[in-house]
């Protein structure tokens, strides 16, 4: 104690922690509260009424300044950041508490109350104290407000009870003399807790360990034995700061951790929408190429059974109008027309089907998938003197989406179609193979265009990426094919040159369920 008064106090002075805690957290509807409090306090303390009353006023004035302090520099009260923190301490330290002691001693040099030769001494005892008692208690008061209908208070009381238990027994029961050990001691303890469940427990039991280390203080025990009163106390200070800074770096490391975190996982949220988009937009630029594809091959399909069509049409109207049209010509052309329109409404349902993405996997043949593939292109290819030959040994299952599958199949041999042409290929050929080795279903599209330069192999499945020229290539066909294969069919595709042409493999597994 200094000049007699215990409201000058080199010690931790928590009603300053709490005053400055509680005009943060409700605001500037509580200065009357500590105007009055810091008046009772003052006066109980051998303060006459006037320079109570003038240092409750300075008080107050105080902690509304930190209020103002905090929103101006946009400080966040529950001090979880690098920022908040560094704020906290040099606000309380360089500004409240230098208000606050020059101030409030001006004001009991005028009555009296403190001799000259004292005022240095009692500037830095209540600098001091009240910068210890606002860095224990705020944060202590401040994160207890701002999480106590989340916290769990068996656990809350829990870890500071143990804590003072094995403190005590540090000081009591091994008789720990040495300031710096007992720090070395209890220090990793406290970041242990803290590093696992945060500054709220920290903060805690820094007020617990302030309270143990107070009582040693006073009664010289413990690791605070030292000759001098003021020796002790400021070693008990340092004691408690270190603590408090401990649990602020180790708290703040730990918050900004998980603030790395969940950025992380909003980035990559974000990222997988923006992929889920992108391959959405490039689904449906494929869906459009294919969508062209398909109308030049039911065109293709269409051609024969329009002929036919038009053919028993001009039949009907030269018998007409020879007046030779009897009910036998009239239930051909009855019957010729419609097989014929029946033809063409199942190609159109065939196409449909085939490009209609299947919801739910299924096993399927695929002999089957690919003779329905080579029945929709072969009237196209034909027409391109392409010969396409299919070689099977038996039929083989799998299990997946067989529509994606014949897809996948259309994109290879109308991308070796295209090379055949571009490249000019007298005796065309697109061969496919279906084999089984073990488990595994093998599907060998060839051709016999050339090849795939070496340079480019390895990037022929990167999306927009296109051998052809730009009026007959988007560079989504291979592409959408990979995709299909890998994420759809949960198989494998990989490509080479021959000695003719390039050679697409896809492996997929076989499946024994019918």
């Amino acid at each position: 104690m200094l000049s007699g008064h215990k409201i000058v106090n080199v010690g931790v002075f928590a009603s300053e922690g709490f005053a400055l805690a509680f005009i943060l957290y409700f605001g500037k509807s509580v200065w009357p509260g500590i105007f009055v409090g810091q008046f009772i306090l003052a006066f109980s303390n051998s303060i006459p009424i006037i320079p109570s009353l003038e240092i409750a006023t300075i008080n107050s004035l105080e902690a509304l300044l930190g209020l103002f302090l905090f929103q101006k520099f946009k400080l966040n009260i529950n001090i979880s950041t690098t920022r908040d923190f560094l704020g906290f301490v040099l606000l309380i330290t360089f500004v409240l508490q230098p208000f606050s002691s020059f101030f409030s001693h001006i004001a009991l040099l005028m009555h009296n109350t403190i001799i000259d030769k004292e005022l240095f001494t009692s500037l830095f005892s209540w600098w001091f104290g009240n910068v210890m008692g606002q860095l224990l208690i705020t944060p202590f008061v401040l994160l207890f407000l701002i999480n106590y209908k989340q916290i769990n208070l068996f656990n809350y009381l829990l870890y500071p009870f143990a804590f003072s238990l094995f403190f005590y027994a540090l000081e009591s029961f091994l008789s720990i003399s040495n300031v710096l050990l007992l720090l070395s001691i209890s220090l990793p303890v406290l970041a242990y807790i803290v590093s696992k469940k945060g500054m709220l427990y920290g903060s805690a039991i820094n007020v617990v360990i302030a309270s143990i280390s107070s009582y040693y203080v006073y009664t010289h025990a413990g690791a605070f034995q030292m000759n001098s009163t003021i020796d002790n106390i400021i070693n008990y200070n340092l004691f408690i700061l270190a603590h408090i800074l401990a649990s602020f770096i180790v708290g703040i490391l730990l918050e900004d951790k998980k603030s790395q975190e969940k950025e992380l996982e909003k980035i990559i949220a974000e990222e997988i929408r923006k992929n889920q988009a992108q391959q959405l937009l490039l689904i449906q630029q494929s869906r459009l190429a294919q969508m062209g594809e398909m109308l030049s091959m039911i065109a293709h399909q269409w051609r024969q059974p329009l002929n036919s069509l038009m053919l028993s049409n001009q039949l009907v109207v030269a018998k007409y109008t020879k007046k030779k049209l009897d009910d036998k010509s009239i239930e051909y052309f009855k019957k010729n027309s419609q097989m014929l329109i029946k033809q063409m409404s199942q190609t159109i349902d065939d196409f449909k089907n085939f490009f209609i993405p299947a919801k739910k996997k299924e096993v399927f043949c695929v002999n089957e998938v690919i003779k329905s593939v080579l029945n929709m292109m072969k009237d196209l290819y034909t027409q391109e003197n392409i010969s396409l030959s299919f070689k099977e040994k038996e039929y083989l299952y799998a299990f997946g989406h067989p529509n994606e599958l014949g897809q996948a199949i259309l994109n290879i041999t109308n991308n070796a179609k295209d090379a055949l042409i571009e490249n000019k290929i007298k005796d065309k050929k697109i061969d496919i193979v279906l084999s089984r080795e073990k488990h595994t279903i093998i599907l060998k599209i060839s051709d016999n265009a050339g090849g795939i330069p070496d340079s480019i192999i390895d990037k022929i499945f990167d999306p927009y990426f296109s051998t052809k020229s730009k009026k007959n290539g988007t560079g989504l066909g291979l592409y959408m094919t990979k995709m299909i294969i890998d994420e759809q069919l949960d198989a494998s595709i990989e490509v080479k040159n021959t000695l003719f042409g390039a050679q697409f493999t896809i492996n997929l597994k076989e499946n024994y369920e019918r």
